[in-house]
């Protein structure tokens, strides 16, 4: 069964981010959420495969047969496929949205969500394009501490005066959210901090890709609860986890006054990063592309109609039962 990627017209990248992406340039991030998963979930991985060999397809409109990924957010909520394509297999990349009753199987970019979802696939999500590690003429300085990423996913104690005050008088540390222009820029940032909130919520439809990001950045790190960060690291060893602002500063303390131990959990974070570079996230696409899918849809193939429909209607309880899960 032939393969191919669904990205609806009016998700296709920009002529901007084209042009971006030929010239090996930071990709322009679009406004709207689902358009920039897409064009990072379905185009990136189609461009990235293509480049490697990997014959794939790229349709703007649903085929009615062959293996299909798709991103979850951009499928019609109606779709089912036991009744009108009977012979497609459907992949829906779930990212940040909910799993698509009507999928066949789904990926998830949070390894323990994968652990709790029936007929799921972990793969992380691409890192930063073009990221610009941490520079080493730097050395021991210890004095900017930056977010990357939207600030409606940091917790709200990192946008009030008194902790840019509490920062400064205590540590000598400046503080930064850094903005999509320049989320692949590490060069002058000595950690990074990433906290959606101090509860002890798994954030399951959340990546670890902050922390992959700052390990490949060779760049200290400290997050919250996040049940990603804890599923591909190790807290203490490449990354520190903090429960309450009292706990991040004792941290940022340790972080400043040592250097050995940062020194060392910056080294086991470049380790740790290694199977989430580029060039590795790439290999797990070419398993999962050549080898993982078509299996899998050679089995669903071959099994009867009565066995694919309770196979499906399993799996849409799984689903609703997933939206439960969040929390």
């Amino acid at each position: 069964m032939h393969v191919s990627f669904y990205l609806p017209k009016k998700y296709f990248p920009t002529e901007e981010w084209l042009q971006a992406w030929r010239e090996n340039r930071p990709l322009p991030l679009e406004k709207s959420g689902k358009a920039a998963a897409a064009q990072c979930w379905i185009y990136q991985t189609w461009a990235l495969l293509r480049e490697a060999g990997i014959d794939t397809a790229l349709l703007t409109d649903m085929p009615r047969e062959g293996i299909v990924l798709a991103l979850s957010a951009t499928l019609h909520a109606s779709l089912r496929l036991d009744h009108h394509l009977p012979n497609l297999f459907l992949v829906d990349i779930v990212a940040d949205a909910l799993p698509h009753p009507a999928a066949h199987f789904h990926l998830l970019q949070n390894r323990a969500h994968a652990h709790r979802l029936p007929r799921s696939y972990f793969m992380p999500h691409w890192p930063q394009h073009r990221l610009i590690p941490r520079d080493p003429n730097r050395h021991l300085r210890f004095e900017r501490l930056s977010f990357f990423g939207d600030p409606q996913n940091l917790a709200t104690l990192f946008s009030t005066p008194s902790w840019q005050q509490r920062l400064k008088q205590e540590l000598s540390l400046t503080w930064e959210i850094r903005l999509a222009d320049r989320w692949h820029d590490y060069a002058d940032v000595d950690a990074v901090v990433a906290i959606r909130n101090f509860s002890s919520a798994a954030q399951l439809h959340k990546p670890a890709t902050k922390l992959y990001n700052a390990w490949l950045a060779g760049v200290p790190f400290i997050g919250g609860n996040d049940s990603a960060y804890r599923a591909d690291g190790r807290p203490g060893v490449d990354y520190l986890l903090a429960r309450s602002p009292e706990e991040l500063i004792e941290h940022l303390h340790h972080l400043k006054e040592d250097p050995i131990f940062r020194s060392r959990l910056i080294t086991n974070g470049l380790k740790a990063g290694r199977v989430f570079h580029q060039a590795a996230t790439l290999e797990r696409w070419k398993i999962l592309i050549k080898e993982e899918l078509p299996a899998l849809a050679l089995q669903w193939k071959k099994e009867s109609c009565l066995k694919r429909r309770c196979s499906l209607i399993a799996q849409r309880a799984y689903c609703w039962i997933d939206r439960y899960w969040r929390s």
